[in-house]
């Protein structure tokens, strides 16, 4: 969590991103690429060119196209439990299976409120279906990322304001955005919950006239 002066409207892309970028490489294979995703437990990365260019991005989403597709190039191994999914329980005492991936990360999951006014990921797929993170890696092809991933990436400069950075979610219908530097090498990532949290933190007193003024805690870590 870190604190700064600047009033909320102030706060820039630099202000509130995640700088521990993972990258993939644009010729790393999917195999190495789901490995490397599941290892640092994220649900998404930036694709670099060999001059670390953000050229796309790999998520989830990339995985379930590929399934779709018909998955081309894979094995045919048994399909383990998805690493995600955690059995708990709702408000209403009813058992679900709690998704505790990133909101927004995978087709299955539906957001329900808990207790605060906050909110959860529980996991709604289907019976006979299987989550994108079901599939073990040696279960996918070899070949090089480029050809999965999502070209059409939304990237931002680090000087964009919050607002901004909110309605550039919010029309291109994403989670998150990648921060680049001049040379579109990725610099950061900024997350809905990072709005969220500039947001939450900006006024401790509930007072909407001083909001706008307040420092802010910002938590950075996503």
């Amino acid at each position: 969590m870190i604190t700064t002066t600047k009033p909320l409207l102030a706060l820039a892309a630099s202000d509130l991103m995640s700088r521990d970028v993972i990258t993939i490489p644009e010729e790393m294979s999917l195999r190495a690429a789901a490995e490397l995703l599941f290892q640092h437990q994220i649900s998404g990365s930036p694709v670099v060119d060999t001059d670390g260019r953000c050229i796309g991005v790999l998520s989830a989403a990339d995985f379930v196209h590929w399934a779709k597709e018909g998955g081309h190039g894979s094995e045919d191994v048994p399909l383990p439990a998805c690493p995600f999914e955690v059995k708990g329980r709702l408000l209403t005492g009813e058992e679900a299976v709690i998704c505790t991936v990133e909101a927004g990360s995978c087709p299955f999951q539906e957001m329900v409120p808990t207790i605060g006014g906050g909110h959860t990921g529980v996991c709604r797929r289907p019976s006979g279906t299987h989550s994108p993170w079901r599939q073990v890696t040696k279960n996918l092809p070899v070949s090089p990322v480029r050809h999965y991933m999502t070209a059409n990436v939304v990237t931002v400069g680090s000087q964009m304001l919050l607002a901004e950075l909110a309605r550039t979610m919010i029309d291109a219908h994403i989670h998150r955005v990648i921060v680049v530097d001049e040379e579109r090498r990725p610099i950061g990532v900024v997350s809905s919950t990072d709005v969220l949290a500039a947001l939450a933190y900006c006024d401790r007193d509930h007072s909407p006239s001083t909001a706008l003024e307040r420092p802010v805690a910002v938590s950075n870590t996503t």
